[in-house]
């Protein structure tokens, strides 16, 4: 199959999560034998494609286009929508009253995969979207590369059984939850990760509570040795963001055997299980709590290499494409 990912224009400006998912669904259908290609309007030709896949919904003018080319639509929205009766009526409105509006547009992918049924739900119920429409496609993870032995981040930066965050520093991730858990707790933590545009505000916050346990170490590439080295060392990773539709991070360090601090908001329970312990993030004493309770990370690590490896994920995607280019 020829295959053609699209996203919005801004998306690798800022790389996360939403942009790891990308590549690596683009690596691992590659070594599945399809082609893959990441949409440059310059130069690229749709229709020289068998099915494109959109990941977000950002910038959704553009489907129209692509069924009116006569190609197969897959969507990844990424999202965790609101939907309160507010939200509900908000939307209605704008039904009624507006010709260019997403939920108008939302009749045009042939299959949607959120990460999660919760994920689905909220979309479905917002946008009144069919059951038939939706099929479920969680993120993953690689095998991660044999413990060689020595530490590669011990030995650079001399740290080891800390409490660790990744990911971008942006409110909505409650770093400043993270850094006030390690300063009542004694622990050091490791912060790996840069601040998101806009949320400059936000970090000196964050840096302005820094006490000498907290370090700040910057982004390292997902995937590099350094990083996985960063996850075994820790005593446990920290997620305690506002929700996590499909944590990659809690996936990551799951692989190789961490224990995860994982809050309950959004889809991570479904995706989960019992195998990591949920907390309210803004609920710091219950979060201490389990901090001293910590479920195994053997476990963990057993329980995601055997569902969430990213070629498994790609099968399942695989498979979709088949069934809408027969």
């Amino acid at each position: 199959m020829k295959i053609l990912f699209n996203t919005y224009t801004m998306a690798f400006q800022h790389p996360g999560g939403g942009e790891v998912v990308i590549l690596k669904l683009k690596d691992y259908l590659e070594r599945r034998g399809h082609e893959v290609k990441l949409f440059d309007k310059w130069s690229d030709k749709v229709t020289d494609y068998d099915i494109v896949h959109e990941f977000s919904l950002l910038e959704w003018e553009v489907w129209k286009d692509y069924k009116d080319l006569g190609l197969p639509l897959v969507l990844t929205p990424t999202a965790w929508p609101r939907n309160d009766l507010k939200s509900l009526l908000k939307n209605r409105l704008k039904n009624i009253y507006e010709k260019h509006n997403l939920t108008k547009f939302l009749k045009y992918p042939d299959v949607i995969t959120p990460t999660t049924s919760l994920e689905k739900d909220r979309l479905r119920k917002l946008y009144r979207i069919p059951q038939s429409h939706f099929n479920i496609v969680p993120n993953g993870v690689d095998l991660p590369v044999a413990n060689k032995g020595e530490n590669t981040f011990t030995a650079k930066y001399g740290l080891s059984d800390y409490l660790l965050y990744v990911g971008s520093i942006a409110e909505n991730k409650n770093l400043l939850g993270a850094i006030e858990v390690a300063n009542r707790s004694g622990n050091k933590l490791i912060v790996i990760g840069d601040v998101k545009v806009g949320h400059e505000d936000y970090f000196n916050k964050c840096k302005n509570l820094q006490s000498e346990n907290i370090h700040f170490i910057g982004r390292l590439q997902e995937g590099e040795e350094l990083l996985t080295d960063a996850y075994r060392a820790a005593k446990c990773l920290l997620v305690l963001s506002d929700f996590e539709t499909c944590s990659l991070v809690a996936m990551e360090a799951g692989a190789v055997g961490t224990p995860v601090l994982l809050t309950k908001y959004g889809g991570t329970k479904e995706v989960f299980k019992n195998y990591v312990n949920y907390v309210d993030p803004l609920d710091l004493d219950s979060v201490l709590n389990e901090l001293n309770n910590l479920k195994s990370g053997d476990d963990l690590r057993q329980f995601i290499l055997a569902n969430y490896t990213w070629n498994v994920i790609a099968e399942k995607l695989e498979n979709i494409y088949k069934k809408l280019i027969k």
